[in-house]
C-alpha cells in the first residue's frame, strides 16, 4: 500500500510500505478521503506542534472517511464493506476525564495524525471500532471525512449553549468557522454574521448559512457588529481564526452576559481587553477537539442539515500529496479545504 511520509519539515514522499495486519479488536480501514488541516500545515513547515515533534518518517493526516476492508475476530457491529468515518482521537478511558465523560482531556490520548502516531495519508490503516462510525448512504465521503471539523464546531455551539432566537457572530471562515456558521443556523441563530478579511471566503461564508459576511481590515470590527445589531451586540461569539486581533474582537462583540467560545489555534500568549471582559460579565469557554459529538454530526449530515461540499475547493491523489500540500500552505491563492483521495 501507499503512504506519504514527513521526512522533515517541507519534505513529504509517497512510499509503498506493507499492508497493516488487523488485530481481534481492531478494524482495518480502506481510506477514500482524506482533508489537510491546518495542524498537517504547521507539522509541514515546523516539524513539530508544541511537544508533538516529528522526530522519524511521520504520516499526517486526521480528516478521514473509507470502507472497512477488514473486521477483528473480537470485534462486533460492522462488516467489510461499510462506509465510515473515523474520529482519530481515542483515549485511554480510564483516567478521571475519561470517567468524567470528557474525553477530549486525556492526557494519554492516541491521536491519529500526531507524532509519535501516524496518520490517514495512507491507503489503510487499523483503528478502534469505538471511535469509527458508519456513514448513511446519501453522506459522501467527503462530508464523511469533514465530520472532524464539524464536530468541532458542534462541541462549540454546545459549550455556548447557543438557543434559537440569539445572534451568533463567527470571526474567521475557514473550515472551522464554515463549520461554526452551519451549526449556529442548525441550532437555530436568528442572525449569523461572520467576519472574514478575504473577500471569496465571505462569499463561501454567506452561501453555508450567514446572513450578512463583513471585513474586519479596516480594525473596526465591533462597530460594524454594533450597527447591524442595533446596538445588542452578539449572545453567541465563536473565534475561530486564532488571529490576535480577533481574540481581543470577540470580546468587544459580545454582548453583556454573552458567551465567548475560543477554537482557533494562534499565539501561545495574547493580550485581551480585560476591562471590557469584566464589564460585560462575558463568560469565557475555550474549546479542544470534540466529545461525543461526532454522532450528532453524521446524524446532521444524514438529514442533509449540513453542506460540507460547499467549502471544498480541491482535490488530489494521495501520489501527487505535495502539490496538495504546497496549495494548502500558500496563502496567496484562492483555497478553500483541499482533499487528498486514495
Amino acid at each position: 500500500m501507499k503512504s506519504a511520509f514527513l521526512k522533515k519539515a517541507g519534505e513529504i514522499a509517497v512510499e509503498d510500505v506493507p499492508r497493516p495486519e488487523c488485530p481481534p479488536g481492531m478494524v482495518l480501514i480502506n481510506v477514500k478521503e482524506v482533508g489537510i488541516c491546518g495542524s498537517d500545515l504547521h507539522y509541514f513547515n515546523d516539524g513539530r506542534i508544541g511537544d508533538h515533534v516529528v522526530t522519524a518518517p511521520h504520516v499526517l493526516g486526521h480528516e478521514a472517511s473509507g470502507v472497512i476492508a477488514e473486521v477483528g475476530t473480537k470485534v462486533k457491529g460492522f462488516r467489510v464493506g461499510d462506509r465510515v468515518c473515523i474520529e482519530p482521537g481515542v483515549p485511554c478511558m480510564s483516567c478521571d476525564f475519561c470517567r468524567q465523560g470528557r474525553y477530549n482531556l486525556c492526557p494519554d490520548v492516541h491521536f491519529t495524525g500526531a507524532p509519535p502516531y501516524n496518520g490517514m495519508f495512507c491507503d489503510f490503516l487499523v483503528h478502534d471500532p469505538r471511535f469509527v462510525y458508519r456513514i448513511p448512504d446519501r453522506v459522501s465521503f467527503t462530508q464523511a471525512a469533514l465530520a472532524e471539523p464539524l464536530s468541532v464546531a458542534h462541541n462549540a455551539i454546545g459549550k455556548a449553549r447557543l438557543v434559537p432566537g440569539e445572534t451568533a457572530l463567527i470571526l474567521g471562515a475557514g473550515p472551522i468557522g464554515f463549520s461554526c456558521i452551519e451549526m449556529a443556523r442548525v441550532a437555530g441563530a436568528a442572525k449569523v454574521i461572520s467576519s472574514e478579511p478575504l473577500a471569496f471566503r465571505r462569499a463561501v461564508a454567506l452561501k453555508v448559512g450567514a446572513d450578512q459576511a463583513v471585513d474586519p481590515s479596516s480594525g473596526q470590527l465591533p462597530q460594524i457588529v454594533r450597527e447591524i445589531t442595533d446596538g445588542r451586540m452578539c449572545e453567541c461569539v465563536f473565534e475561530a481564526s486564532g488571529a490576535e486581533s480577533a481574540i481581543a474582537d470577540a470580546i468587544h462583540c459580545v454582548r453583556p452576559g454573552g458567551r465567548v467560545v475560543y477554537i482557533g489555534m494562534g499565539k501561545a500568549v495574547v493580550g485581551v481587553p480585560h476591562a471590557e471582559l469584566l464589564k460585560r460579565e462575558a463568560t469565557i469557554s475555550g474549546i479542544y477537539r470534540y466529545v461525543n459529538d461526532f454522532g450528532p454530526v453524521i446524524g446532521l449530515l444524514g438529514a442533509g442539515k449540513l453542506d460540507a461540499e460547499a467549502w471544498v475547493s480541491h482535490r488530489f491523489e494521495l501520489d501527487r500529496i505535495r502539490e496538495a500540500m504546497a496549495l494548502a500552505n500558500d496563502p496567496s491563492k484562492n483555497k478553500l479545504k483541499v482533499m487528498v483521495t486514495t
